[in-house]
């Protein structure tokens, strides 16, 4: 009869400790975003032109312009590794330079790449 009194107790212990190794072994690791670009910051000529930069993330990202930067893109379009990013930008045929933003995003980290081009000069 002792037992029987103590069998719901040894029950609730025996689920517990299932349920605290489930929690354990059923976790997956989660890893913190990291973004990372160097150089962060690219001047230009006016004529149309390209550069490198490294990227390093361990998330997949991919860069967004501002409104006003859409004479800026990136190649290849999404990253999610430690890669070499190509930046592109048209021929600015103002005469004024101009600036623009890509930023590269994940969650919870942002970065931004400034790109600074100079007008055309006459």
């Amino acid at each position: 009869m002792r037992i029987a009194h103590k069998l719901p107790a040894l029950l609730v212990g025996v689920l517990l400790v299932l349920a605290a190794v489930a929690q354990f072994t059923g976790c997956e690791k989660y890893v913190l975003p990291d973004i990372s670009l160097s150089p962060d910051t690219l001047y230009f000529r006016a004529g149309a032109d390209s550069a490198d930069i490294q990227l390093y993330t361990n998330v997949i990202t991919a860069p967004e312009q501002d409104k006003d930067a859409r004479w800026i893109s990136a190649w290849p379009e999404w990253f999610d590794a430690d890669s070499p990013v190509t930046i592109y930008v048209k021929e600015n045929t103002d005469s004024t330079s101009r600036t623009g933003i890509l930023y590269f995003k994940s969650e919870a980290v942002e970065k931004k790449l400034v790109v600074i081009q100079e007008g055309l000069t006459f």
